[in-house]
């Protein structure tokens, strides 16, 4: 049988921090067969050890009482979540981005900061601490499985590819001997704890990926090389990761999104089971043995995959992760038959999974689910590129085809994809085709749903059809996005009159639709993400913008 030695499920947001919600994971993970919990928190490390060796508890109660008691609950918590775990057989992994710190471990050590505010990447101080970090950490938490860490990313505190130091130790240190520096530290008192290091190449170019490989070679072919099934973030337009596979003799592990930070953030369905079963297979054929399934974002609350319809993609990773021959239908009639979370109801309410009465019914919502993610693919993606903002609409004109090329370009992976989304003759009538698609096609979703006919309780219904009408407002805004920036862009080009009074035709429609979408949101009871879906202010943002551009335009 085809699966997988590590089946991880990943919380990402502050819910790992309320154990109810924790609990209800832990129960789903055993239904699953799920086998590794992750902890995914940039500063997790630092929320849990002061460290010591830095911080004595003298220094603490003199100075930063309040940080000291926070550490001591959240080491308890943490511990007790870890033996709640293992008493199910589960492991726990904690998740990080490192170099990170507590600010006031530059009060004791100011050296570590520039005169003009900048910090050294490459003071050797860095290595010191994390390895005492990590070595105080399995001190408080013996039981752990290992940890992953993320070295190429922009968002620690430290960082070789963030780094503004003009020093000649920094000038002097190549990206590949500073990842070397961190990969050794933490692997160290993990190797000789018996426990797993895992390295994950979430990088923004080919480059940075390359050297965080090779640094992990450099180290020990013992770390784990985890990799998102999709290069740079979880794009279900890109194509497979090219490093899977060719990590050397490293173990590998995959990472997968089911919660949808790039395709409807949870609250719009969207379905990747089916992409689900074709990338693990190209995982499993190239010698992946873990798989990882992130339900929810940091940068987000009272959103995850445990209040969305995008559970069932939860279950297409949990099943297909245990055995790659279970077939597409057969995870969708699991779903259907543990029940259905409603989307208006925020996280942290104790949601219990709505009942279908009609488990027949479960092949209309195999239908839906899929025809939902073409309607997502055709709207906030142009032929496959990002065009929106985590979801959100562009707010001006110049980071709408920032976000396509460069922020989220795929040339790296995929030469010349940005050819599809330039502003030229031939390209815009296919994206515009594109948009109009995606129009006619969320329109017939409630008709496909039909929700009469699933035996689900009234409000669950109502509900449904309210998210489906937002679903039709929200690709209406992408649609009007699309369109503007196409049209400001071509007549900035043209320098045409008629193009111009086209783009101001169709820039007077998305003024009209930011009035439309305060008035359809304001004052409603929707959970708060239905705002940043539905913003506003982004949209009348964006024409403001390309007003600007075109009045510019009118007076050239």
């Amino acid at each position: 049988m085809k699966n997988f030695a590590v089946r991880g499920l990943e919380f990402h947001s502050q819910r790992m921090w309320e154990q109810r919600q924790v609990e209800t994971a832990l129960d789903v993970m055993n239904r699953l067969n799920l086998n590794t919990l992750i902890f995914h928190q940039n500063d997790l490390l630092d929320h849990v050890v002061l460290p010591d060796k830095y911080f004595p508890s003298e220094l603490m109660w003199k100075r930063w009482p309040v940080r000291y008691h926070r550490v001591m609950n959240n080491r308890q918590y943490i511990r007790n979540i870890v033996r709640m775990a293992k008493q199910r057989g589960i492991g726990f992994v904690a998740e990080v981005k490192e170099v990170w710190f507590d600010e006031w471990l530059i009060e004791l050590y100011p050296h570590l900061r520039n005169a003009d505010g900048s910090l050294c990447a490459s003071d050797p101080f860095w290595w010191e601490f994390v390895e005492q970090k990590v070595h105080e950490f399995l001190q408080a938490v013996p039981d752990i499985t290992g940890i992953s860490v993320s070295p190429g990313t922009r968002e620690s505190k430290v960082s070789i590819s963030t780094n503004t130091c003009r020093c000649e130790r920094c000038r002097n240190t190549s990206p590949l001997d500073w990842y070397y520096s961190l990969l050794q530290a933490m692997y160290r008192p993990l190797h000789e704890a018996g426990k797993i290091l895992a390295v994950r190449d979430f990088a923004y170019s080919a480059v940075q990926q390359s050297n965080i490989m090779k640094a992990a070679t450099k180290v020990s072919d013992d770390i784990v090389i985890s990799l998102k099934n999709t290069p740079h973030d979880y794009y279900p337009t890109f194509p497979n990761n090219p490093e899977i596979g060719h990590a050397g003799r490293h173990p590998q592990w995959a990472e997968f999104d089911t919660w949808g930070q790039f395709f409807g953030i949870g609250f719009f369905p969207a379905s990747v089971v089916e992409d689900m079963k074709y990338r693990m297979n190209h995982c499993h054929e190239n010698g992946v043995t873990g798989i990882t399934l992130r339900t929810d974002w940091e940068n987000m609350t009272e959103a995850c995959a445990f209040n969305s319809l995008n559970f069932v993609n939860v279950f297409a990773g949990g099943m297909l992760s245990s055995d790659l021959s279970v077939e597409a239908d057969a995870i969708y009639k699991a779903w259907v038959d543990y029940g259905l979370f409603n989307p208006m109801r925020p996280a942290s309410f104790d949601q219990l999974p709505v009942q279908v009465a009609n488990k027949k019914s479960y092949a209309q919502l195999r239908d839906f689910m899929k025809a939902s993610w073409e309607v997502i693919e055709k709207s906030i993606f142009i032929r496959g590129h990002v065009f929106h903002e985590d979801c959100m609409f562009p707010d001006t004109l110049d980071r709408a085809f920032s976000m396509m090329t460069k922020i989220h370009g795929m040339d790296d992976w995929r030469p010349g994809a940005s050819k599809l989304v330039e502003v030229t003759a031939e390209n815009i009538p296919i994206i515009f085709r594109e948009k109009q698609e995606a129009m006619e096609k969320v329109g017939q979703l409630k008709t496909l749903l039909d929700v009469d006919r699933l035996g689900i309780d009234e409000r669950m219904k109502d509900d449904l059809l309210e998210v489906l009408e937002l679903f039709e407002c929200y690709v209406r805004g992408f649609d009007l996005c699309t369109r503007v920036c196409y049209e400001a862009k071509h007549a900035q080009q043209t320098r045409n009159a008629s193009d111009l009074t086209k783009a101001l035709g169709s820039l007077d429609l998305l003024r009209e639709y930011a009035v439309n979408i305060e008035t359809k949101v304001q004052g409603k009871n929707y959970p708060h993400h239905v705002s940043w879906l539905l913003d506003h202010e982004r949209v009348r943002g964006l024409a403001q913008d390309i007003g600007n551009h075109l009045n510019n335009l009118n007076a050239a």
